[in-house]
């Protein structure tokens, strides 16, 4: 059987990692302007994959989308909106998964091994999008490093042009590694282990041959009492 005390970790860790990754996607925080570079610093302003925004002093904010959905809009625009949305995919996959593969549940109680492959393909789901929301940053900060450096070269640092990174990036790559640890752990508490006194054994999945083996291995071992026995 398996660890329901590791799943209950893993899982757990696993959601915190959903709803990073969920904040990360939907916050216009992956990169925002360099105040160094502004004339007027009341002014930032903020960028993600589904909204460009302003912020003023006085608390307002101003935002827009973009004009297009994935086609017409720039290279890491397009590979962070399709890796962020994998990976909220998978992560609902996963958790609707370890619902129904976790030990402590009561569904498909009948055919554990079942149970012990759902767990570990949500477990698996989990890695995936960990990976997918910390490659999606990754690609997205290393063009906004390389933006930086180039703006710095070319010296545009009076137009107030440079972006650095944003909180976004930050809680993506919390999210993978949390996601990470989540789905190892819950893939360790997940392996089956089987035990003579389960269905397993008692439902002739294993071979006819096998099971006289083993019943007449045990006999052979059987202490033999004799009843008239003659004792001096």
């Amino acid at each position: 059987m398996a660890n329901s005390s590791l799943q209950a970790v893993g899982l757990v860790l696993s959601v915190i990692a959903a709803v990073c990754t969920t904040l990360a996607v939907i916050l216009p925080e992956w990169r925002k302007n360099d105040p160094k570079g502004e004339v007027i610093e009341a002014v930032v302003r903020h960028q993600g994959i589904w909204l460009r925004c302003t912020s003023y002093s006085t608390g307002i904010w101003q935002c827009d989308d973009f004009d297009a959905f994935f086609l017409g809009l720039p290279a890491q625009l397009q590979v962070a909106r399709g890796l962020a949305l994998s990976s909220v995919v998978f992560g609902f996959f996963g958790i609707m998964l370890s619902i129904f593969g976790m030990e402590c549940t009561r569904c498909i109680e009948n055919n554990p091994k079942t149970k012990t492959r759902i767990a570990l393909i949500a477990s698996g789901f989990f890695i995936a999008s960990a990976m997918s929301i910390g490659i999606a940053v990754s690609y997205y900060a290393s063009q906004v490093a390389q933006e930086y450096t180039a703006s710095s070269i070319l010296l545009v640092n009076d137009l107030g042009q440079r972006y650095v990174f944003g909180s976004s990036l930050f809680l993506g790559w919390t999210a993978m590694a949390i996601g990470v640890l989540g789905g190892a752990v819950m893939m360790c508490g997940s392996f089956y282990v089987e035990r003579e006194e389960d269905e397993y054994w008692n439902k002739g999945k294993v071979g006819r041959g096998v099971r006289r083996m083993r019943s007449s291995f045990r006999q052979s071992f059987r202490p033999r009492v004799t009843k008239d026995a003659d004792y001096v």
